[in-house]
């Protein structure tokens, strides 16, 4: 899986990290909006980019609504 995290934005009050990340996972695009709730805000890039990956992980491993 290759993605970029094109938007992100924490919400200190709420304890939240808002992504938008786009890439490609087994040949196909994807574009997903979402957030996240962290203990504390993720401070670096490369930070936003690990919360994502565990994010979008969490997301590909649940089934879709056609099964596959």
């Amino acid at each position: 899986m290759r993605f970029k995290v094109t938007y992100s934005r924490y919400w200190g009050e709420r304890r939240r990290l808002e992504f938008a990340a786009s890439g490609e996972r087994n040949g196909c695009s994807f574009t997903v909006v979402t957030e996240v709730k962290c203990l504390k805000e993720p401070k670096t890039a490369e930070n936003v980019h690990l919360v994502a990956l565990a994010r979008l992980t969490e997301l590909f491993r649940q089934r879709s609504a056609s099964g596959r």
